[in-house]
This record gives C-alpha cells, sequence and structure tokens, in this order.
C-alpha cells in the first residue's frame, strides 16, 4: 500500500501543485506581516499616549503657575507662555483642546490625534474657576503653544492659540 503510494504519479498536476504552494506561501507572508503591523501600530499608540500625557502635564503646570501668580493681585496683569511643542506624538499630528467642561465643573486640556481609533487624553485644571476659560484649540503643526492669561478688574481670561 505505502509503495503504491509513493510511486503513484496520477497525483497532482505540477502546474497546480505551484498554485497550491504559491497560496500557501501567500498566507504564510501575510500573516507575518499582519502580526509586524499590528506590534508596531500598538507601540505607536503607545507611545501616543504617553507623549501626550507628559504634554498635558506641562501645560497644565504652566497653566496652574500662571493662574496661582495673577489669583491675588489686585492688579491687571497679562500674561504670555510660549512653550516648544512636538510636531508629531506617535507619529501622528494631534491636537490640544483647552475646553471649559461645564458638566464637571472643572476646565481641561484635551489631546487627540483625531484619527478613528485614538486615544484621546485628558488632563483637568483642578486648581481653576472653569469660567475663566476659552475654549480654544491648537493644532501640532504650529509647533508652539502660547499660553494666553489675563486679569482685568479682577475678571480672568485663559485661552491657548
Amino acid at each position: 500500500m505505502t509503495s503504491s503510494f509513493i510511486h503513484n504519479e496520477d497525483a497532482v498536476n505540477i502546474e497546480i501543485g505551484y498554485i497550491l504552494s504559491l497560496i500557501v506561501l501567500m498566507i504564510f507572508t501575510g500573516s507575518i506581516t499582519t502580526v509586524f503591523y499590528q506590534y508596531a501600530d500598538s507601540s505607536s499608540q503607545q507611545s501616543m499616549r504617553t507623549g501626550s500625557a507628559d504634554l498635558g502635564s506641562e501645560i497644565a503646570r504652566d497653566i496652574t503657575n500662571m493662574y496661582l501668580t495673577t489669583e491675588n493681585s489686585p492688579n491687571n496683569i497679562n500674561l504670555s507662555v510660549t512653550r516648544d511643542i512636538p510636531l508629531t506624538l506617535g507619529g501622528r499630528g494631534y491636537k490640544i483642546e483647552l475646553n471649559n467642561n461645564s458638566a464637571t465643573g472643572r476646565a481641561a486640556i484635551n489631546i487627540d490625534d483625531g484619527s478613528l481609533f485614538s486615544y484621546p487624553t485628558s488632563t483637568t485644571l483642578n486648581s481653576i474657576n472653569s469660567n475663566d476659560i476659552n475654549r480654544s484649540i491648537v493644532y501640532s503643526g504650529s509647533g508652539k503653544i502660547n499660553i494666553i492669561m489675563s486679569k482685568i478688574n479682577n475678571e480672568m481670561e485663559l485661552c491657548i492659540k
């Protein structure tokens, strides 16, 4: 039985054998490529989350310092801080939004790359009255963010440009 199977030449046509081998090779190559792409995309998303959390904390620190500096002063004050920001986080452009979130009563800095599978990060500004915030957006393509705080007649205004 075994010898008849080994010496049987009526099995698969040579052309069909090549086609089947090519299909198996394509499936194998496609699966390796898919696994590598998913790993690389996961690394990019993790880098984006880490970078945006750090950037949000730096901006929140600047805003809090400005707010605490001007809060108890009776004088009219205009402060402006310019900070360099990275053009990309995790290989993608992004936007920074200073948001007056009236639902929670807290102002927040939201960073998002705007893609379908993005992981937006939000840094809450706990020490700041959300009524003082003007909702504003800065895109990463500029490479800079300008934080502006003005206090005139005990009325504060904060925005980013």
